[in-house]
């Protein structure tokens, strides 16, 4: 009798797949927000690729591409201002990133995904003046996977 043989089943992130902004759902405490964003998440070798495409506050265009490991490191990005990224996953359903320079945290974000998988929740920490964060949440559609 021949070892039972056990087969590892490739699962795919449930963060993966191309995301639009719920604009009704918006709630920010801090700033304006955009009115049109897609967000697509594509697992890498190494982690996960994050590319948002949308329009900020004042409707100009905006583009950010970002990505690397979620083991929570230190990631210097390309440039000469210092900034490093971190990028954890902090459970199977959220994950976090800080922007850094130095010490000091410039920007901060969890990602939630939704028990069925269809939606995204952002939160922003945008630290305040007199102490805390304020706020800003945003909701991403499912738009394909």
């Amino acid at each position: 009798m021949q070892p039972a043989r056990v087969v590892s089943m490739n699962t795919i992130d449930p963060f993966v797949g191309k995301w639009e902004l719920d604009p009704s759902a918006l709630n920010y405490e801090s700033g304006r927000p955009g009115k049109r964003a897609t967000y697509i998440i594509e697992a890498t070798s190494i982690g996960l690729l994050f590319t948002l495409d949308g329009e900020d506050g004042e409707g100009r265009p905006i583009r950010f591409r970002y990505g690397g490991p979620m083991d929570g490191s230190s990631q210097p990005l390309p440039g000469d201002g210092g900034l490093v990224l971190i990028l954890k996953r902090v459970d199977e359903h959220t994950i976090e990133s800080i922007l850094k320079r130095g010490d000091i945290v410039l920007d901060r974000w969890t990602r939630e995904i939704s028990t069925d998988g269809r939606s995204i929740k952002m939160t922003q920490f945008v630290p305040n003046p007199a102490g805390g964060d304020f706020l800003n949440t945003s909701i991403y559609r499912r738009a394909a996977r």
